[in-house]
């Protein structure tokens, strides 16, 4: 797998991570990217999160750097367990 692109394992405990920030569950944040509301779920956040998240998820280029970054890749790390 090219080392830019997440694994399942890591998109599921983002996904954990950010459900838990943002009051929803992962479920639901994740049908919320794939339809495209990303807006309603940035409505929770204040108006600068929300621009940058904005700005993040939109651009497939920048959230996948995001992503691959080492505190991103850590923090994926810890949610999990230590398991990589």
């Amino acid at each position: 797998m090219n080392k830019n692109k997440p694994t399942p394992e890591q998109l599921q405990a983002l996904l954990q991570y950010a459900s838990k920030k943002l009051g929803t569950t992962p479920e639901q944040l994740a049908q919320t990217v794939d339809s495209d509301a990303a807006k309603k779920l940035a409505s929770k956040l204040s108006s600068v999160d929300s621009a940058r998240f904005q700005e993040v998820v939109s651009d497939k280029d920048k959230l996948e750097k995001m992503l691959s970054s080492p505190q991103a890749q850590q923090l994926i790390e810890r949610l999990m367990g230590g398991k990589k």
